[in-house]
């Protein structure tokens, strides 16, 4: 009996999700994507509407062969692939390679490796997603272009190590940026004055009020802490109210990141890891999310699950809404079963450090908010000086009795009993003046880069772990102290691109995110957004590339751009700098370190030689096939002659002509197609068989 087949994106599912599905299904694994654009050449089509050449990926070919082997002996097919434009992409180029098999193909999606959320996603297959396909293709050909053409021209400008990327760049530019304002960051000197205080009756239940005004000046600074040291004080106003602080909402991927880099120093790349590996594992919903929102179920678990160990919970559930904008496909990331509570799991130590994470903040977001007595007392002198002392107490503890997050469970500030007209007294004979400087701003840790990138809506959940990493990599910022710094290397590249390329900009990198979310939508046309893209990005680049060039004055004839020195197989010339658009070239020589030109044209024309379509002359040119005769007005005409070598077929007695070809030259009929006739050329008969053919043909007018 035939089988159904399975097919996730993770070998780690298999074991799991086949103990779900029983014996009538068969799990497979694409182990991550099977294709991509093939590396060395853009493999983008542009003139024909951006579309990308796809390559099954050699260290896939075998699993490819596996999933195909299993395709042939199955009923239906089920593309279980990530819900997200990464996974939508897989289960696209499956669907390709398993198109010539007649199976039946359907999308499922799993929120959660549970049983319920596996029988759920099989019992409720879909269609593949066109527009989310579409939106990952597009940010694969953004990547792309921008990397395949950017790059070579830092590689020219610098040297060989230089890339570009969409994302990559900008985040690199944050951490240069940052790092100018730590640069041109002036101190400023300020004082801080303080009195420690007690009522006279109690000088042990001392407090230590604060000048209550900005003082910048060290003689002020003075005058103020003489009149202190001898003031009489007593308290003018006491302010006393509660503040309540909410639990955090549910994580998501970014805030994830960011709070595991914050309390534990754990680099995104390994919270990524040890997410993935609870999400395979069951423990986890998906971790690739942008959204807050909790399914009814997990919340009414949640809600029980506190009831039941005797915590106090709100009468309503607590509902978290997604901000617009966010992609809202997936939960929040959550556990899969609360009653896994991480005092009763075993993991791996960055497993158990996140889930404990995930678990504590998914049922504190349930819970009650803490209730803080804030107290503000206001205290003056008798020369007319206001102190200010702050105190806090925790009067109920709401969701911080699930939270283990230190800065959330801040030690209460505590101050005396204090009234309106209470006298006091100084406890020390003296006040303090410290005179300090304001700090330049901090410098980027893994996780305030990362709330940055997600304040500026620039690249998205999943691509945060390769960003920190690649920055690094590439060696544009290091990271010192946890905090990263950029390089020489780092400020050069910056630097370039943000003169030339409007990728650079914040604001633009950030609307592109959002066209590819519209394109997700079908709010927006895949080539429609690309050409809008490419069409000015074509010109930035062209200025980036001419910048490269010494200006020598030179004027293009056909055109008016500028002429810029290039050197070519053949050696120097002079390109017009409007190239591809424009190929006009002409031959100089280099006389003291300046180009000369020769002629004027490549090649002086050839005598009685007219071009068959526009009767103008024709020079000849050396091609990658042997000579030829080219129109002198190319591009605006594109006529081309054939050279005689010198010899007649023996068949229709008209010219041959020559050819180079691989490993051998060769003469053909002039007459082709009416006559095929070709014969080999010896090698005593080729000056260079690697490019020409040598004997030279001898004048001969073709009109």
């Amino acid at each position: 009996m035939a089988k159904s087949l399975v097919i996730v994106e993770s070998p780690g599912k298999i074991k799991k999700i086949s103990k779900f599905l029983g014996s009538d299904y068969i799990v497979k694994a694409s182990v991550g994507h099977i294709a991509d654009l093939a590396s060395g050449r853009l493999n983008v089509d542009i003139e024909g509407g951006f579309k990308p050449k796809y390559t099954i990926l050699s260290d896939k070919k075998q699993h490819v062969k596996i999933i195909i082997s299993a395709a042939k002996h199955s009923e239906k097919i089920f593309l279980a692939t990530d819900d997200d434009r990464e996974g939508e992409a897989i289960a696209w180029h499956l669907a390709d390679v398993l198109k010539k098999i007649d199976v039946p193909i359907f999308r499922v999606k799993f929120n959660e490796i549970t049983k319920k959320g596996v029988l759920n996603g099989i019992n409720n297959p879909g269609e593949l997603d066109h527009n989310l396909y579409d939106a990952q293709q597009a940010r694969r050909v953004l990547d792309r272009i921008v990397g395949f053409s950017v790059s070579p021209f830092l590689i020219k400008k610098f040297k060989s190590g230089f890339s570009a990327g969409r994302v990559q760049s900008v985040a690199v530019r944050m951490v240069v940026d940052k790092e100018k304002e730590i640069e041109v960051f002036q101190p400023e000197e300020y004082w801080v004055i303080t009195s420690e205080l007690a009522k006279a009756e109690n000088k042990k239940d001392s407090f230590t009020a604060k000048y209550a005004k900005k003082v910048t000046n060290g003689d002020i600074a003075k005058k103020i802490k003489e009149d202190l040291d001898k003031d009489t004080y007593f308290v003018s106003e006491v302010i006393d109210n509660e503040r309540k602080k909410k639990p955090y909402p549910p994580f998501i991927t970014s805030s994830l990141a960011s709070t595991a880099a914050g309390k534990y120093k754990l680099s995104a790349a390994k919270t990524m890891k040890a997410a993935q590996s609870l999400y395979e594992s069951g423990m986890i919903t998906y971790i690739r999310t942008d959204s807050i929102r909790l399914s009814e179920d997990s919340i009414s678990e949640c809600r029980d699950w506190l009831q039941s160990n005797g915590y106090d919970i709100p009468h309503k559930s607590v509902i978290y809404v997604t901000k617009k904008g966010a992609q809202d496909a997936h939960e929040a990331i959550r556990p899969t079963d609360v009653n896994f509570t991480p005092k009763n799991v075993f993991l791996e130590k960055d497993e158990q450090l996140i889930y404990t994470l995930i678990w504590e903040r998914f049922v504190a977001c349930q819970m009650n908010p803490a209730v803080y007595n804030n107290v503000v007392v206001t205290i003056s002198t008798s020369s007319g000086h206001l102190l200010k002392a702050h105190g806090r107490t925790l009067k109920y503890k709401g969701w911080l009795e699930i939270s283990s997050d230190l800065e959330d469970r801040a030690s209460d500030i505590k101050l005396p009993n204090l009234y309106k007209d209470d006298n006091l007294i100084l406890v020390k004979p003296k006040v303090d003046a410290v005179q300090k400087f304001t700090k330049p701003p901090s410098r980027f840790t893994e996780k305030t880069l990362i709330d940055d990138l997600k304040r500026k809506g620039i690249g998205r959940p999943s691509t945060y772990a390769a960003i920190m990493s690649k920055i690094t990599d590439k060696s544009y910022v290091i990271k010192k102290s946890n905090a990263f710094i950029p390089t020489d290397k780092g400020k050069n590249v910056v630097d370039t691109l943000t003169k030339f390329f409007e990728f650079m900009d914040y604001n633009y990198t950030a609307n592109m995110e959002l066209k590819l979310d519209q394109i997700a939508e079908g709010k927006l046309g895949y080539i429609d957004m690309l050409t809008e893209f490419h069409t000015p990005f074509k010109t930035q680049l062209k200025k980036a590339y001419i910048s490269n060039y010494k200006d020598y004055g030179y004027i293009c004839d056909i055109c008016a751009s500028k002429m810029v020195l290039k050197h070519g197989k053949f050696g120097f010339f002079l390109g017009c700098s409007d190239y591809p658009d424009c190929v006009n070239a002409i031959d100089v020589d280099i006389v003291d370190d300046k180009p000369v030109i020769k002629t004027g044209k490549i090649k002086d024309p050839v005598k009685d030689v007219e071009c068959p379509n526009c009767r103008s002359p024709m020079f000849k040119i050396d091609g990658r096939y042997g000579p030829f005769y080219s129109c002198i007005e190319y591009p605006m005409c594109r006529g081309t002659r054939k050279i005689p070598y010198g010899k007649k077929c023996p068949r229709c007695n008209n010219d041959l002509y020559a050819t180079v070809k691989y490993k051998s030259s060769m003469l053909y009929c002039m007459s082709y197609p009416d006559c095929t006739y070709s014969e080999k050329l010896k090698d005593s008969e080729v000056a260079n068989p690697k490019r020409l053919v040598a004997r030279p043909a001898p004048e001969v007018v073709l009109k």
